[in-house]
């Protein structure tokens, strides 16, 4: 009788967890509403709210540089691109954390990938950290983000954001491996929905961006658009990733 009312309690807190869950995620269930406008491309397709100028900004950079990204990642075929630009940064983190993202204090985040669908926060109110250009430029770093999930869901977090900083020329400068410590093998493996935090604790963007020029000019980008397919260290660079990891750390501290 009481294993049976432990099981009743333990049943409805679980319950209660479920239903509080999916309530904080509901804004993330709905990339889009009604009053949004669009501009329609041929590579992308960007909604908007009222930031109507800005919107049209953004749309013109990512639809002139989409196929040219695309082609560097050897994507095949035309794959179309939705990008949602909300005039609020506690609109667009809600979409992907739900209402607790107003919680988390992320001043710096300002875009991200749902898949192959790209959110953004308008540059027309770039929030604390960035300013306008910064966030409109950010449509090409999440542009990659979505290339790269069509091209490989498997991609781990540190590779997807070092070629996407990469090519959307996000390059920090040697001087940030000086100041910086450089991140471990295991926290190059960060995964799970709060690796952006993670990640930004230890520098990860611009300590990614950095591993891929490290691979670019070792290798080559051939070398490295074949390894975003395949994930396959030996494959692509004759080494696994400890090795590869060893070599760029050497590399590294030449600077």
């Amino acid at each position: 009788m009481i294993f049976k009312r432990i099981l009743i309690v333990i049943s409805g807190i679980i319950g209660v967890l479920a239903l509080l869950i999916f309530l904080n995620f509901l804004p993330a269930f709905n990339l889009g509403h009604s009053d949004m406008s669009v501009f329609r491309g041929e590579w992308v397709k960007v909604y908007y709210e009222k930031e109507k100028d800005a919107a049209r900004e953004t749309f013109e950079l990512a639809e002139k540089r989409a196929e040219e990204l695309a082609e560097l990642l050897g994507i095949q075929g035309k794959q179309y691109i939705n990008i949602y630009i909300y005039d609020s940064q506690k609109t667009m983190q809600r979409k992907k954390y739900g209402f607790i993202a107003s919680l988390l204090g992320l001043d710096w985040y300002i875009g991200d990938n749902i898949g192959p669908e790209v959110i953004l926060t308008s540059p027309a109110n770039p929030g604390k950290v960035h300013d306008y250009n910064s966030v409109k430029n950010a449509v090409l770093h999440e542009m990659v983000h979505s290339y790269n999930y069509i091209l490989n869901k498997d991609m781990s977090y540190w590779v997807d954001n070092g070629i996407a900083g990469y090519l959307s020329n996000q390059d920090p400068g040697k001087e940030f491996i000086k100041y910086n410590a450089i991140p471990t093998l295991k926290q190059t493996r960060v995964k799970g929905l709060l690796a952006p935090i993670k990640f930004a604790d230890f520098g990860g963007y611009q300590f990614s961006y950095i591993y891929i020029e490290y691979l670019v000019e070792t290798y080559s980008w051939d070398s490295v658009r074949e390894f975003a397919k395949t994930g396959d260290f030996i494959s692509a660079f004759g080494a696994d990733e400890p090795e590869i990891y060893d070599r760029w750390v050497e590399w590294c501290l030449r600077f």
